[in-house]
């Protein structure tokens, strides 16, 4: 998992930041949604009653968990609402619900994850939740929580929710997953590409 997300992330370096769309007309058109996103029929963009300051949870549920799982997520990679471009982000591909998957472990230290980021927010402002904090303000408080352990781990989950998502795979250029060899008769799994020549093996 570390190593995906390793390489998905300098995939993502060599692509460089996209320029910013220049400002729309006063009085013109809407600039059109980014062609990545996906559709409004998608399940995990249904909007959040928290009072949060993200537009959906991301397909995490909706309480104080879901809440703090779906802004951690966003802090790590910024959604379409706080991206110049209207790009997707990690809660627009549903990353958050990677996290609440029954059929990985991750879902199990996830009051450790939230303990520690509203730890860490509450001593930089006291009295406020991770969640509830504004944008930047997360992004100051996950930059101090680093230091806590396994805190990179659950960055490096988030990461690799999104950059294994078409939603991403899209906005990269990705072509996603093919069948490789699968469907080469001369190159296909399990047979084998040579026969030995020496009784050791090597070539003559």
């Amino acid at each position: 998992m570390r190593l995906a997300a390793l390489c998905a992330a300098a995939f993502a370096a060599g692509c460089g930041a996209p320029e910013p769309p220049p400002p729309a007309a006063a009085g013109g058109p809407e600039p059109e949604a980014h062609p990545c996103l996906p559709g409004p029929d998608a399940a995990w963009l249904r909007p959040s009653n928290a009072g949060v300051d993200l537009p959906h949870l991301g397909g995490a549920p909706d309480d104080e968990l879901g809440w703090a799982v779906a802004a951690f997520v966003d802090t790590v990679v910024p959604g379409a609402h706080r991206d110049p471009t209207g790009a997707p982000g990690g809660i627009d591909v549903g990353a958050p619900a990677l996290f609440f998957d029954p059929a990985l472990p991750a879902q199990a230290f996830l009051p450790a994850l939230v303990s520690a980021l509203d730890m860490s927010a509450g001593a930089r402002l006291p009295g406020r939740s991770f969640p509830v904090i504004a944008a930047a303000e997360r992004e100051q408080v996950l930059g101090e929580a680093v230091a806590i352990e396994a805190m990179e781990l659950a960055i490096q989950l988030a990461k690799l929710a999104y950059y294994a998502s078409a939603g991403a795979g899209c906005h990269l250029g990705y072509p996603g997953p093919n069948p490789g060899y699968f469907d080469n008769e001369d190159m296909s799994f399990g047979v084998p590409m040579a026969e030995e020549i020496t009784v050791d093996g090597n070539y003559p």
